[in-house]
């Protein structure tokens, strides 16, 4: 890989590099738990859920309906670090599977080349 850490053996919890073909293939929910400053500065994957995570009991609770249909979450942010942390947290609320997306946007726009969409005012 590209050097990123390998996460804890957390069961319902992966953190991997994904394309976001991939993500929308698999039908996962995309949420982007960045801050509002990060997605204006660089854009965000269209179709994402933009919620930044502060804790996980308020970030479950606002996509909880999301979830209902069993799928999975996939967690992206600037590098991949704050979705493995909290990807971590939220594999061990949730019946759903979590994957961090490793490298996050640096990744997805840097190395993949996904061309970005402003985030809705």
């Amino acid at each position: 890989m590209f050097g990123f850490g390998a996460a804890p053996q957390i069961e319902g919890f992966e953190h991997k590099v994904m394309s976001v073909d991939d993500m929308k293939a698999s039908g996962a929910l995309i949420v982007d738990i960045r801050t509002p400053p990060e997605w204006y500065q660089t854009g965000v994957i269209e179709g994402a859920k933009l919620l930044t995570f502060q804790d996980p009991q308020t970030f479950v609770a606002a996509i909880k309906d999301d979830i209902a249909d069993g799928r999975d979450i996939v967690l992206v942010c600037r590098s991949g670090n704050r979705t493995q942390a909290a990807g971590m947290y939220l594999a061990q609320m949730v019946e759903n599977k979590v994957v961090s997306a490793a490298g996050g946007m640096i990744e997805i726009v840097g190395r993949q080349g996904y061309q970005t969409v402003a985030p809705a005012p």
